[in-house]
């Protein structure tokens, strides 16, 4: 494994996979999910059961975080953090 991955892009490939989630749960729509380039280049160069792994696992964490999506000012606040601890936990060997 040649790649590794910083909090802030993990976290910014949950939220991504948490706004799927968020659209498919509230209209049965299943949009597709965009990343910027460097992150995109980065998934692109992980090959194989690894990248089905990261990708499952990633969206392990969307799943355990999308109820704290609740409109509330700080959400963004109490998401990031738990993305970073579950991230820790799932995610150790690609950060």
């Amino acid at each position: 494994m040649n790649f590794k991955f910083t909090i802030s892009e993990v976290i910014t490939i949950v939220m991504a996979m948490l706004e799927q989630l968020e659209s498919i749960n509230e209209f049965g729509v299943e949009n597709e999910v965009y990343f910027p380039k460097p992150i995109n280049d980065k998934l692109n160069s992980i090959e194989g059961e690894e990248y089905d792994n990261f990708i499952s696992k990633a969206y392990e964490i969307a799943d355990k975080v999308y109820f704290l999506k609740s409109g509330e000012l700080n959400e963004l606040n109490f998401i990031h953090e738990e993305v970073n601890s579950l991230a820790q936990e799932l995610l150790k060997e690609y950060i």
